[in-house]
């Protein structure tokens, strides 16, 4: 049994004059949420074995703002994850080294996308997915029943949590 977290980047500021879209930094409410999380986090006791991060500058500071949660030494930096298809995510997924718990820090579309491609129609978290835009600052916590990342394909995972900021503050979780 293998443990996939999706991670939606924080909230971010619009790109500066001159500044490329892969440079663009957290904003007040990326920080924000990235302390929502944090507090569930403490609570739930989740921790990823191995984490894949995208390249770009907001995906590299919401890892930042969780260092204090997980050992960010297990992190490697892709930059297939940036901007790209769900082909690319379950390319990386399907490359993952050998470890219990994942854990992905991406972008959407592609964040909303794999997690509906992964997630079978049973998943507990599946009516809150279904009802809710996979928001910044997003987690989606999946168990799949396989034995190896190169075994993960369509509707294989069990969505144990869906995590949107705002609803973790509202005391949904």
């Amino acid at each position: 049994m293998k443990k996939l977290a999706i991670l939606r980047h924080a909230k971010s500021a619009w790109s500066l004059p001159g500044e490329g879209d892969e440079s663009r930094r957290l904003n007040d409410r990326g920080h924000e949420q990235l302390g929502i999380l944090s507090g569930w986090l403490d609570k739930s006791g989740f921790t990823p074995d191995h984490i894949i991060c995208s390249t770009a500058t907001r995906t590299r500071e919401t890892l930042g703002g969780l260092s204090h949660k997980f050992d960010t030494s297990k992190a490697e930096f892709d930059a297939n994850l940036y901007l790209t298809s769900i082909d690319a995510y379950l390319d990386t997924i399907w490359g993952a080294p050998d470890c219990e718990t994942l854990l992905i820090i991406g972008h959407n579309p592609t964040c909303d996308e794999l997690v509906r491609y992964l997630a079978n129609s049973g998943s507990p978290a599946m009516e809150t997915l279904l009802l809710h835009h996979f928001s910044t600052g997003t987690l989606a916590i999946m168990e799949l029943d396989v034995a190896a990342w190169s075994q993960v394909s369509r509707a294989k995972g069990q969505l144990t949590h869906f995590l949107r900021p705002k609803l973790i503050q509202e005391g949904a979780f």
